[in-house]
């Protein structure tokens, strides 16, 4: 944390802040990964940040809807086969398979078991109502 304590604070006294990098991500993770149950007014020059904040929201369900259009049109073009050229694009549409353990039946049927290999972390949850 110290490395990145020193970057953040450096950055902020150069009024440069590194907001919407990673090592943001990871300072602010860091260095507030404890709430604490209260609530906080913040000032209303703030709102104008939420109101961009779902302008972009909003911009970006409607790309991803785009997207997905753009993504069934063309494994609808591919059928069953994996993979496809157009011009110099590569597209493939591969079978793959996954296991995975059910842990809702091996808690029920193995709750012991189950109990040994669970393992607990602690985070934050960010959403904006």
């Amino acid at each position: 944390m110290g490395m990145l304590n020193k970057f953040f604070n450096k950055s902020v006294k150069e009024n440069i802040y590194p907001f919407g990098s990673k090592e943001c991500t990871s300072y602010l993770r860091e260095a507030y990964k404890n709430s604490i149950d209260d609530t906080i007014l913040l000032t209303e020059d703030i709102y104008e940040k939420l109101e961009k904040y779902d302008e972009i929201n909003k911009m970006l369900c409607e790309l991803e809807f785009d997207k997905k259009v753009i993504e069934h049109f063309l494994q609808n073009e591919m059928k069953e086969y994996e993979t496809a050229f157009c011009k110099e694009r590569k597209i493939t549409w591969k079978s793959s398979e996954k296991t995975t353990i059910d842990t809702k039946s091996l808690k029920k049927d193995n709750p012991e078991l189950a109990s040994k290999y669970s393992k607990t972390t602690k985070s934050r949850m960010f959403k904006i109502y």
